[in-house]
């Protein structure tokens, strides 16, 4: 239950963050660090206390442009994300 607790409460933040400052579409780097300043990191050192998991980030962020259809990313870097996630597969198939 608690994950599915702080999944929500992520995903919120992460849609504020994509409606707010578009340019956290294209990059889960700049997804990330918005989104941790915003839950009062200040330093890296702020990073463990935040509660704010990458891993989360990004694979919400997955969810929220490519199932939802919000907030997508640019057309050049949705492309290099299906050329990347196309070469993994292949990798990942060997």
């Amino acid at each position: 239950m608690e994950v599915l607790k702080e999944f929500q409460t992520t995903k919120e933040l992460l849609e504020y963050v994509l409606d707010n400052f578009p340019e956290t579409r294209n990059s889960d780097t700049k997804l990330y660090i918005t989104s941790a300043k915003l839950r009062g990191a200040k330093t890296l050192d702020d990073l463990d206390k935040i509660n704010l998991n990458l891993i989360s980030v990004h694979k919400l962020r997955q969810k929220i442009q490519n199932k939802e259809g919000k907030y997508q990313a640019d057309p050049e870097v949705k492309y290099i994300r299906e050329e990347r996630a196309k070469e993994i597969k292949k990798f990942m198939v060997n």
